[in-house]
């Protein structure tokens, strides 16, 4: 089969929605298939390359950061996408389009379907969700119509977690299967034990209000002096926030700021610290649980859907009561002196996600989902 996958920002640009379309791309071409990827330009990356047999296609539009975009930008990327459709469709000659989020890319899989009747599948990724992003329930209302008729008009919509699902039936009302997101454990992976008087702690992600800093660092801050290290891995608008809370909450000399890193760099980091952080205040499916965990790494997580079905409390990980404060610092404390335990919750963590989350099964999910949404699509021919 031929597919064109569809995502305003693919890697080096974005976050875990790049990283889904990257994998997914890769691996769908791994089981066979010629793969197409339609993103946006940034920078002086290549406008057209090949990457592991998947031809990516980078268009221009406006984008000022490499982390994130705001709407007008998004719009942009909608707007160039339409201009290249055409061409795009008889290049490619794709039995189906495979958009990642209602919006941007959403109206494109609309118009290959409205004038070449292609079917598309809609990945569904998090903000394009109502009621996951509160900030966003407003833009939500306005385009409402808009993404109702994306979703019915999709042959499938596919969220990458449960949680997800049933937010979006309750908004739209439109059936969506879930194919969790994957992890590449070949190359997220342990590495020889390192030894250490302080637990090193690293959190991974944007610095916003979703990812729960203030919250992060305040109670980070009635540890013990010299019990802990802190490393965080991103950037984002309350970086200047969070360097000053540091300072003022007597923190700064225990708090590591690596920035945003290479895919490489994230891997050495992984290896080096003894467990992840995600106290998110919501989440979709979180990609750096899945790398920390096939890392060999114990998860202290916030209980809320996405993080509460990936770490299995007490086994590969610990999860927290938001509203509980207290819970957190006890699983913090449980990680530092109970060595042998972190040890266990790591080992686990990383025989779970072998098991259960490979981009392969996204691939073969998708592949499936495709048969037996659109009859035919193995033997159709496109000249």
């Amino acid at each position: 089969m031929k597919f064109l996958l569809v995502n305003h920002e693919y890697p080096p640009v974005g976050g875990g929605a790049a990283t889904a379309s990257y994998e997914t791309a890769r691996s769908l071409s791994a089981l066979g298939h010629d793969v197409s990827v339609l993103t946006g330009h940034y920078g002086k990356l290549p406008r057209s390359t090949t990457e592991d047999s998947v031809v990516v296609r980078r268009i221009r539009c406006i984008r000022k950061r490499l982390d994130r975009s705001n709407i007008f930008e998004m719009l942009t990327f909608m707007i160039a996408a339409f201009f290249l459709l055409p061409f795009l469709l008889i290049k490619c000659r794709p039995h189906a389009l495979i958009v990642f989020f209602t919006l941007p890319s959403g109206p494109i899989g609309l118009a290959a379907n409205m004038f070449a009747g292609l079917p598309y599948l809609v990945s569904l990724r998090g903000g394009d969700v109502p009621g996951l992003v509160p900030e966003l329930d407003g833009i939500h209302k306005f385009i409402a119509p808009l993404r109702r008729h994306i979703l019915e008009q999709a042959a499938a919509v596919v969220a990458n977690s449960e949680g997800l699902r049933r937010l979006s039936e309750q908004a739209d009302k439109i059936p969506v299967r879930v194919i969790p997101n994957g992890v590449d454990t070949n190359f997220f992976r342990p590495s020889s034990e390192l030894s250490s008087n302080r637990l090193r702690i690293l959190f991974v992600g944007r610095f916003q209000e979703q990812k729960n800093l203030t919250f992060l660092l305040k109670q980070i801050a009635r540890l013990s002096a010299g019990t802990f290290e802190l490393h965080l891995v991103g950037d984002g608008p309350q970086r200047a926030h969070l360097r000053s809370l540091a300072q003022k909450l007597d923190i700064a000399t225990k708090v590591v700021w690596h920035g945003w890193l290479t895919r490489d760099q994230l891997l050495r980091v992984y290896q080096s610290v003894d467990c992840l952080v995600n106290p998110s205040l919501y989440e979709g499916m979180p990609n750096v649980v899945l790398e920390a965990m096939a890392c060999g790494l114990p998860v202290i997580a916030s209980n809320v859907p996405g993080n509460n079905e990936l770490v299995l409390s007490g086994e590969t990980g610990l999860l927290f009561d938001l509203q509980q404060p207290d819970s957190f610092l006890g699983a913090i404390d449980r990680l530092l002196h109970e060595r042998s335990q972190r040890l266990r919750m790591g080992s686990m963590a990383r025989e779970h996600v072998r098991a259960n989350y490979s981009w392969r099964n996204v691939a073969q999910g998708l592949e499936t989902l495709v048969r037996e949404t659109i009859p035919g699509v193995d033997s159709e021919q496109r000249s």
